[in-house]
């Protein structure tokens, strides 16, 4: 075999896999990858199966224009649960940064705090990835950690509202 053809040979399934990682590059982000809907913010992938199971214990409900609320579902009886406002903001996408910076109010008890967060998005696999760096309340040191948001499916959320704000 000659050295071009060996080279030609050795060469294509490095073109081929190159070809596959470039067309795997992550794809930007335009606009906020958090829609309009509820959300919850598990901290690993878990599965769509379970999701309804994360809804149960409270959402965040985001609006078109970047505002949200999230509210907790807590219980205060059997058979019996509260729904609270735990926190309340607005958030502002930046598509050339792949983030948004969030700012609010963040309620504790009787406490409010003032809300100040910024989140990074990325894909992981099929997942969207967000890693949030806030200032701790009680430290004051810089944190982030990472969750995995997915969107609560509209069904459970109108059965918690529903249970929890029963009609009159």
């Amino acid at each position: 075999m000659s050295t071009r053809i060996l080279a030609k040979f050795m060469l294509a399934p490095v073109l081929v896999a190159g070809g596959m990682i470039a067309s795997y590059a992550q794809e930007r982000f335009t606009e906020n990858p958090i829609k309009e809907g509820a959300w919850v913010y598990p901290t690993e992938k878990i599965a769509p199966a379970i999701i309804d199971a994360f809804c149960q214990s409270g959402f965040s409900v985001h609006f078109a224009d970047g505002g949200f609320f999230t509210v907790l579902n807590q219980p205060i009886g059997r058979m019996k649960k509260k729904l609270s406002v735990d926190t309340s903001g607005t958030c502002t996408f930046n598509a050339e940064k792949q983030a948004s910076s969030c700012t609010g109010t963040e309620t504790d008890g009787a406490k409010k705090f003032p809300l100040n967060e910024n989140n990074l998005f990325e894909r992981d696999g099929s997942y969207l990835k967000l890693t949030t760096t806030l200032v701790d309340r009680e430290t004051k040191e810089k944190v982030s950690y990472v969750t995995y948001p997915m969107r609560c499916p509209d069904k459970v959320v109108r059965e918690i509202l529903i249970k929890a704000i029963p009609p009159k």
